[in-house]
């Protein structure tokens, strides 16, 4: 297994894990593109309990286009966005990949919410795309 770890800005909170990605996925649905700020973000997806956090995280939640809730965890110091959840996959987080320190471990597998994609912005060719983000 790999290792990975990551912190936000300020570094008042951290994590660690020692799993393997379920995947990892360049989202250009609009609530990426709003909460980072970004014209697209890289998220790495591992199971829950295989991720430790350092520090407390404060929270944000809101509904997805499918209606599902999505929680954002923050530094509330910082403000930097580190994780994600989705009730719709009960059991896993998402990492935002720009916290990770280990940059050569990030490797997309796929675009996502591709409809939603910034018309400029370029896309890696080689990656299967998706109008959504896959159920399972």
């Amino acid at each position: 297994m790999s290792f990975i770890s990551g912190k936000c800005l300020c570094g008042n909170i951290s994590y660690q894990s020692f799993a393997e990605p379920e995947f990892t996925a360049n989202c250009h649905c609009t609530d990426c593109r709003a909460a980072t700020g970004a014209v697209y973000s890289t998220i790495c997806f591992i199971k829950a309990d295989q991720l430790t956090i350092n520090g407390k995280t404060k929270t944000f939640q809101h509904l997805s286009d499918r209606g599902n809730t999505m929680t954002k965890h923050f530094c509330p110091t910082c403000g930097s966005q580190l994780f994600g959840e989705n009730t719709a996959r009960n059991g896993m987080i998402g990492i935002r990949a720009g916290s990770i320190d280990q940059i050569d471990k990030i490797k997309p597998s796929r675009q996502v919410y591709i409809s939603s994609r910034i018309p400029s912005t370029p896309i890696d060719s080689e990656l299967p795309v998706s109008h959504r983000m896959p159920e399972n």
